[in-house]
């Protein structure tokens, strides 16, 4: 097939805007320049929807009852609704890979196995792609091996998720791919006011709670400090850990000091924010800390997963232990008292994302992807094909 012939059909996990699906939504123009053209499939209507419209030959929808935990399986409409609308919704998936006849298909996190699978079975190239970091054990292996089933390549967005995935790939090829941003304008922040900010959907993955115990430490020191907070609340069902975010944030220490900004757009909040932080206890590349090193600001994050590999311990950022607010209260205590380490930071950080990660260097990474999975389906059909010829003649291949 010719470049301008390429079709690609993206299996998005999440119809909000979150980090995952926005970092694939940004590289489409660039994967055009270099000949895929983009349809996308979404669990239902929301803003990446409609932000990726524009870059979409075609979109389908449909609300998806497929869970991957026990929480999940039992929210609203509950277990057995959840599991009599399956077939439907994995049969919609199917009629939509029918009609816009991909040559290609990306699946955008390990959430979306079970469409990957559809699209197998419809001898699509399949190409896996992996932001997150699930907990070790024996739920992540088997998925990881449901994954190199289902897909000729797998992507791991950072040498730590790649590294998981080769755990279990058996053959199928692992590439890293890091995710990119675009070139943003250095915020330029207000000479009277001292933010300290973070972006994340409220959850125990991205340690919401141990920015908030941070921050309550943070202005014992310094009172003056003010801290925000932009993601969805309420977005994985885990109600009562959404109950004691929202309990503490209008609570004394932090009910003067502390906004929760809910859904919010991030480059007006980048442009207000003097540190970021980033307290997870799990990442796999964070678009967050990426956003905030290519605005100029100094970031404070937690040493896990993909999150080294972004930025350098006083050098490009400033790396701090998992589960220990103590200890980024004291970075941002520090870096509110020293401007020209604050300075320092930022600029170094801008300079190292906007030339080690830009959107260009993720288009080719997932370009080399796309091309070795269509490569090896093609290999596996010819497989086929021979095998069946061996059995009609029965001859016994052998290799």
């Amino acid at each position: 097939m010719s470049a301008s012939e390429r079709r690609l059909a993206v299996l998005f996990h999440e119809s909000e805007i979150l980090g995952a699906g926005l970092a694939v939504v940004r590289v489409l123009p660039d994967l055009r320049r270099r000949g895929w053209e983009a349809s996308g499939w979404f669990p239902g209507p929301g803003p990446l929807l409609e932000q990726a419209a524009g870059m979409l030959v075609a979109r389908g929808q449909e609300e998806k009852p497929i869970a991957f935990s026990g929480r999940g399986w039992r929210r609203p409409p509950g277990p057995v609704r959840r599991a009599a609308r399956t077939p439907a919704y994995l049969r919609a998936a199917r009629a939509w890979l029918r009609q816009v006849e991909p040559d290609l298909v990306h699946a955008n996190s390990l959430l979306m196995l079970p469409e990957a699978s559809v699209a197998r079975t419809l001898g699509l190239p399949v190409v896996v792609q992996v932001h997150e970091l699930p907990a070790a054990g024996p739920k992540r292996d088997a998925t990881v091996r449901w994954a190199a089933a289902v897909g000729d390549v797998l992507v791991g967005v950072s040498d730590a998720v790649s590294a998981m995935l080769r755990e279990h790939a058996g053959l199928t090829p692992v590439l890293t791919v890091r995710n990119g941003v675009p070139p943003a304008e250095p915020a330029a922040t207000p000479a009277d006011s001292f933010v300290v900010g973070t972006v994340g959907y409220v959850s125990r993955t991205k340690g919401t709670d141990i920015f908030l115990s941070a921050a309550e430490l943070a202005r014992a020191e310094r009172p003056g400090l003010r801290f925000e907070h932009l993601g969805q609340q309420r977005l994985w069902g885990d109600d009562d850990f959404d109950d004691t975010i929202e309990q503490r944030a209008a609570a004394p220490p932090l009910r003067e000091s502390l906004r929760l900004l809910g859904r919010a757009p991030v480059g007006s909040a980048l442009a207000r924010w003097s540190v970021f932080v980033l307290a997870s206890r799990s990442e796999g590349f964070p678009l967050s800390t990426l956003e905030a090193m290519a605005a100029g600001l100094p970031v404070i994050a937690t040493a896990v997963g993909g999150v080294p590999e972004q930025l350098r311990h006083l050098d490009t950022g400033i790396l701090v232990a998992p589960e220990d607010p103590a200890e980024i209260a004291a970075w941002i205590v520090r870096l509110h008292d020293d401007a020209t380490l604050r300075a320092r930071l930022g600029d170094a950080a801008r300079a190292h994302v906007l030339g080690s990660f830009p959107l260009a260097a993720q288009a080719d990474g997932l370009d080399r992807a796309y091309d070795l999975a269509v490569r090896r389906a093609w290999a596996r059909r010819r497989r086929r094909v021979r095998a069946a010829g061996a059995r009609s003649r029965g001859v016994r291949l052998s290799g």
